[in-house]
């Protein structure tokens, strides 16, 4: 594991929120994940626009053009970000994949753009990469660092917890991670309240891969990608086997728990 990966995985144990640039990785894949990401925002983006304005809280590439595209899935694999995801939640990890995640500049606050707590797992990694550039009004990802404690079982926050004071809610300012398209962000999103902030300036465009552990706690809220497990094994067909072990992660939970269908809250 490299200094800087090290270091990264530091600063979510403090944070609970690091941030950097896709160049400063010097991934091998990156460049061509990152182009193949924008063409495919570029091409989807009227038709995602039109789902929003129709109403859908939720927008994101279908995940047939991802399984097309095998550069962005893999490079959610890179050894890398794979000595990341293990260093911070210290054990062996599952990839769950990736999403391009498109969020209009309507304002609204739904789905993921409300306070809320991932439920995979006790501990796990979201890693967006932006597509677009970012700043307070165009949808920043943001986290409420680690002294805003509620009780475990609470997974979103109700209305009135969500109204500002001054700025702080649940009594924190919010870490909120703006930035030039090519900024990544890693965020445990299980311990720490997030969110993207509504957009009210210009839509955003990010891909977000998740990573937990080998055997997450909660597998029935897993499997976010879309992406069918015949999709997943052709796409690590060629790849290391830790990087097939990763990603084919549901062979290794208890036999009655692979047939469990994933949830869709």
């Amino acid at each position: 594991m490299s200094d800087a990966i090290a270091e990264m995985a530091r600063g979510l144990e403090e944070r609970g929120v690091v941030q950097t640039r896709l160049s400063s990785l010097a991934l091998e894949g990156a460049d061509e994940a990152f182009a193949e990401a924008s063409q495919l925002t570029a091409l989807w983006r009227d038709r995602l626009r039109e789902q929003g304005r129709a109403g859908s809280a939720f927008l994101r590439v279908p995940p047939a053009e991802i399984a097309a595209r095998p550069a962005i899935y893999r490079l959610g694999l890179h050894p890398a970000l794979l000595d990341l995801a293990e260093a911070y939640v210290g054990l062996p990890v599952a990839y769950d994949g990736v999403n391009l995640q498109y969020t209009l500049a309507d304002g609204r606050a739904v789905s993921t753009r409300k306070w809320h707590r991932d439920r995979e797992d006790r501990r796990m990694i979201k890693l967006a990469v932006y597509l677009t550039d970012v700043d307070a009004d165009s949808g920043p990802f943001q986290l409420l660092p680690v002294e805003a404690t509620v009780p475990d079982d609470r997974f979103y926050l109700d209305d009135a917890d969500e109204k500002d004071d001054g700025g702080r809610i649940l009594g924190v300012h919010p870490i909120s991670c703006e930035g030039a398209a090519g900024t990544v962000v890693v965020a445990d999103t299980a311990r720490f309240f997030h969110r993207g902030k509504p957009a009210t300036g210009r839509d955003r465009a990010a891909l977000f891969y998740s990573y937990f552990a080998r055997v997450p706690q909660r597998p029935y809220f897993c499997d976010r990608s879309g992406l069918s497990a015949r999709d997943v094994a052709k796409l690590v067909e060629t790849l290391s086997p830790r990087q097939q072990n990763a990603a084919l992660w549901r062979r290794n939970l208890p036999f009655p728990w692979r047939f469990v269908p994933a949830s869709s809250a």
